[in-house]
């Protein structure tokens, strides 16, 4: 009976929607949103309220709220034929058989993208205070961030140390409570516009218990205070939108927790680029947070929409995820006849997908004290029920392991297919003995994904079967098309923290100034090079919740530093994550917004392929560790500035001094004395010389005057050493 109960559970968890013909038009996530609350609603009161949800629509004909009566829903977006909607999940079925709508979409809640193995290791300050790139700042763009976890108060999101200008701007809080007007415009939380309402909040309502957000701002944003850890855009204005990750649920009425979907996350973008728009100004967002996609094609209606959503000037940054832990891929070529691995999770119920062109041949082996299978279970490529789902069990002794499957067409090729295979144990599957999955089919290519949490291993077990590897990890949304996508690169190895402690604690294969273990891969599923661009993201020190120290008082022990402030003590604290290396990125971008406001994700990619650093000599870029390579933000400001053509120019800023322009004069200060004479020259943007010296030799710090300029951008070369840009 317990086991007939177990198909009976997976079969009701997969079953799909009473129209077959219709499946095609609902994404994955949503058809076991349906069938679980058809299941339940046999369990329910019938006078019992129906639970909403947020999904992208597309039709073929303009949706109004006016044909959206009779389903008791409500747009909050449109962009062309692709609306963001909230409806009852009853109604989902109802709206699909409509002929004028071609997909429903939506997927789960993303979560925030720490490394959290070694998240508070091995740092050394990033972000040092200095007053080079003092001609782009971030000034006149606006960094969107969206995040959990805001301190709203930190001296970061201030001016300067004086705290004369606040720079968060609107505030998005998708957790708070609601009123008659945010009911009309947003669905979810509230919005707060003037800096009094925003102070008046101390933290997103998350705030205690979470503080993500505050470091991904303070790297992309901060000023730094007083301290020397300040972001990149520092003088740039803040945007912010608190979404809901899934450790969040505690803030979320168990009736409104399927209104925070992907679609939700789509709305805080247009939100933060909306805003930028009426400031008349350009806008970089930053987004630390992903997904496990159930595959990349299942969010078509996602990817599209950010596609619309993206323009001169209004640019999207994603973190690739920190996947790489872990095996996650089975790649069977064409002309191998099996291709397997052993599953490696503590789930009693996990998932895995099955990319191919047709049915595969799939087996499952047990290994019970035996380095050969004891128990298995064989499905033939020709049986005929992979053209319905349908259930199946391996039995190992008095432990089941009962699979349900589900293929449907690739949305992206129609040729293909996708095979959902759910498993449920009755234990977890690590408590069971080595299972292997195993695809066969000679004669075309196919390939198993699994997931961090669902993972796959290569064990001594039976060696035939260890095909896993690291590939095709890059989460959502960070595997469409539309973001600037980042990985992450290791270059401090060793942190002192506020008790004095020297800690070092890297990875076994982890080198500075390279590709970090954990950081995803891709390529995507649909074959696309991703990430884009690596940036420093292991060891990363910033701005961190105060209100968040005040809850977890212990969490200090991984500070660097606090600073006091009208009676709150403030953190800079250390993580290590895609997180970090996402909004390095966006910070980047935004100085680049500053030289030219209407860049576009094209233009960004080509500043990227001709200027970024490559980390590991001897392979091509891009590629699915590095992309195009390690931004470097100097070299990028001169490609957009069209200097590099000035054979004269340095292509990197000097390592040994530092330059900056103040008040019609110009300063040198040399970290060693120089032992002879400097040459100093500045020229235009266009090539011309305007200023020719020469600093004698023995002089540490150097001031000198001027000459009479226009305003603008200029570029100081100094000798041999390097060159930087000023403002005048």
């Amino acid at each position: 009976m317990g086991y007939r109960n177990t198909l009976l559970t997976i079969f009701f968890l997969l079953l799909p929607l009473t129209i077959s013909a219709q499946k095609g038009k609902l994404s994955i996530w949503l058809q076991e949103k349906v069938s679980g609350q058809r299941s339940e609603a046999t369990r329910r009161a019938d006078d019992e309220q129906d639970r909403l949800t947020t999904v992208f629509v597309q039709t073929s004909e303009t949706l109004t709220n006016e044909k959206l009566v009779e389903y008791d829903g409500t747009i909050y977006a449109q962009l062309g034929d692709i609306s963001i909607i909230t409806i009852p999940i009853s109604q989902i079925g109802k709206l699909i058989e409509e002929s004028t709508v071609l997909r429903v979409e939506a997927n789960q809640r993303a979560d925030v993208t720490l490394d959290t193995v070694a998240q508070v290791n091995n740092i050394l300050p990033v972000y040092q205070t200095t007053p080079q790139h003092s001609a782009f700042t971030g000034a006149g763009v606006v960094v969107g961030v969206e995040d959990v976890g805001f301190d709203l108060t930190h001296p970061t999101f201030y001016n300067n140390v004086s705290r004369s200008a606040y720079r968060i701007k609107a505030f998005w809080d998708q957790l708070a409570k609601r009123d008659d007007v945010s009911v009309r415009k947003l669905p979810v939380g509230n919005e707060f516009l003037t800096e009094d309402d925003i102070l008046a909040l101390g933290c997103a309502v998350d705030g205690k218990t979470q503080g993500h957000g505050t470091h991904t701002a303070g790297i992309a944003a901060g000023c730094g205070y007083d301290s020397p850890y300040r972001g990149i855009a520092y003088e740039s204005d803040l945007c912010l939108v608190a979404n809901a990750v899934t450790s969040d649920l505690e803030f979320i009425d168990a009736q409104d927790y399927d209104l925070y979907t992907s679609a939700t996350d789509a709305l805080g973008f247009k939100y933060l680029f909306d805003y930028a728009e009426q400031q008349g100004k350009p806008c970089v967002v930053s987004f630390s947070e992903g997904y496990t996609p159930y595959m990349d094609e299942d969010d078509l209606l996602y990817n599209d929409f950010l596609e619309r959503l993206i323009g001169p000037g209004r640019i999207l940054v994603a973190s690739a995820g920190n996947e790489s832990r872990k095996l996650t891929y089975i790649d069977k070529p064409v002309g191998k006849e099996q291709a397997g691995a052993f599953l490696n999770t503590s789930s009693k119920a996990p998932l895995y997908r099955i990319k191919s062109e047709q049915p595969v041949a799939l087996s499952l082996y047990a290994y019970k004290d035996s380095d050969t299978p004891t128990h298995q279970l064989h499905i033939a490529a020709d049986d005929k029920r992979w053209n319905d789902l349908f259930v199946d069990t391996l039995f190992i002794d008095n432990d089941t392991l009962a699979i349900a499957i589900e293929s449907y067409p690739s949305a992206f090729d129609q040729q293909g297919m996708i095979s959902m295979v759910l498993m449920n144990a009755n234990k977890a599957i690590s408590q069971l003995p080595p299972i292997a999955i195993v695809i066969g089919g000679k004669d075309q290519q196919a390939s198993v994904i699994g997931s961090a949490s669902n993972a796959l291993a290569n064990l001594d077990t039976d060696p035939q079967w260890n095909d896993a590897s690291v590939s095709h990890n890059i989460l959502g949304p960070g595997c469409m098309t539309a973001p600037i996508t980042v990985g992450s690169t290791t270059h401090r190895t060793c942190y002192k923290n506020m008790d004095g402690e020297w800690i070092t604690n890297i990875y076994a294969n982890e080198e500075a100034g390279l590709w970090s273990p954990f950081s995803s891969v891709g390529p995507t599923l649909d074959g696309r090079i991703k990430p884009d661009v690596v940036a420093p993201g292991r060891n990363i020190i910033a701005s961190y919740n105060s209100y968040y120290l005040e809850e977890h008082p212990t969490s200090a022990k991984n500070d660097v530093a606090h600073v006091e402030v009208d009676g709150r003590t403030y953190p800079w604290h250390i993580d290590s994550g895609t997180s970090m290396s996402c909004p390095v990125v966006a910070g980047v971008i935004a100085l680049w917004l500053q030289a030219k406001p209407d860049l576009t994700r094209d233009d960004i990619v080509g500043v990227l392929q001709r200027t970024c650093r490559h980390p590991e000599e001897g392979i091509d870029y891009p590629n699915n560790y590095y992309g195009y390579g390690e931004i470097d933000a100097y070299r990028g400001l001169l490609d957009i500035l069209g200097v590099t053509a000035i054979k004269e120019i340095s292509q990197h800023e000097p390592h040994d001094a530092r330059i900056w322009a103040q008040d019609g004069l110009l300063h040198i200060v040399f970290d060693h004395v120089p032992t002879l004479p400097v040459a100093v020259s500045i020229y235009t943007t266009g090539g011309a010389r305007v200023y020719q010296t020469s600093v004698n030799a023995k002089q540490k710090d150097v001031t000198l005057p001027l000459p009479t300029l226009s305003k603008g951008v200029y570029v100081v070369q100094l000798g041999e050493m390097g060159s930087t840009l000023i403002r005048k």
